[in-house]
């Protein structure tokens, strides 16, 4: 009974992330729950909600376009890390968690993380010469102290780009927030997985 009832809330965040109702899966999820009635029962992860999310999206699109848009995400966030590699010499850009593994479903926030001595608001400068919008600057607290971010805003993605400093570079497959290994591109991989999607 308790996943039945765990598994209908996710199907029903799903279905509220589908038709833009929220844009936050956690946002979803709460609304999901006021709206079935169910408020003293367990609730999904995100991952469960995601994949109702992704199935919905397969349903109404199809495989051959969801890979297009994974495509179109993908080679917008390889721009990006060509820009950073380009303009910031020792930036050594990652492509971060979900976003590496290609899962894009509802809004999609890639996350890019940057291994550099540079300053964030110099970064952001460099990255106007290659004609991205100007970015929104923000800091995250994790367990490995504090760090600085650029937001851009795209028209295929939301990109959050983090700095860190290059010493940093050994935990570069490390999620900052939960000290787990998470999923991780470099540029080449990136690539590289663009190359299968094209064959």
């Amino acid at each position: 009974m308790g996943r039945e009832t765990t598994d209908e809330i996710a199907r029903e965040a799903a279905r509220l992330l589908a038709d833009g109702s929220v844009a936050d899966v956690g946002d979803a999820i709460r609304a999901a729950v006021d709206r079935l009635g169910l408020r003293g029962s367990p609730r999904p992860g995100h991952g469960r909600v995601r994949q109702h999310l992704q199935g919905l999206e397969l349903q109404s699109s199809g495989d051959r376009a969801y890979a297009e848009r994974v495509r179109s995400i993908w080679r917008a966030a390889d721009e990006l890390m060509t820009a950073l590699e380009t303009a910031v010499a020792d930036a050594e850009p990652r492509l971060m968690g979900r976003g590496a593994r290609g899962e894009f479903d509802g809004p999609v926030v890639l996350y890019v993380r940057i291994h550099t001595r540079r300053r964030i608001g110099e970064i952001a400068e460099l990255l106007e010469t290659y004609g991205y919008a100007a970015a929104s600057f923000e800091t995250a607290d994790t367990r490995y102290g504090r760090f600085d971010r650029l937001r851009l805003m795209e028209p295929e993605a939301e990109f959050v780009i983090t700095r860190c400093l290059p010493e940093m570079l050994c935990k570069a497959r490390v999620d900052l927030f939960k000290r787990k290994p998470v999923a991780a591109l470099t540029p080449a991989e990136l690539r590289d997985r663009l190359r299968q999607l094209d064959e």
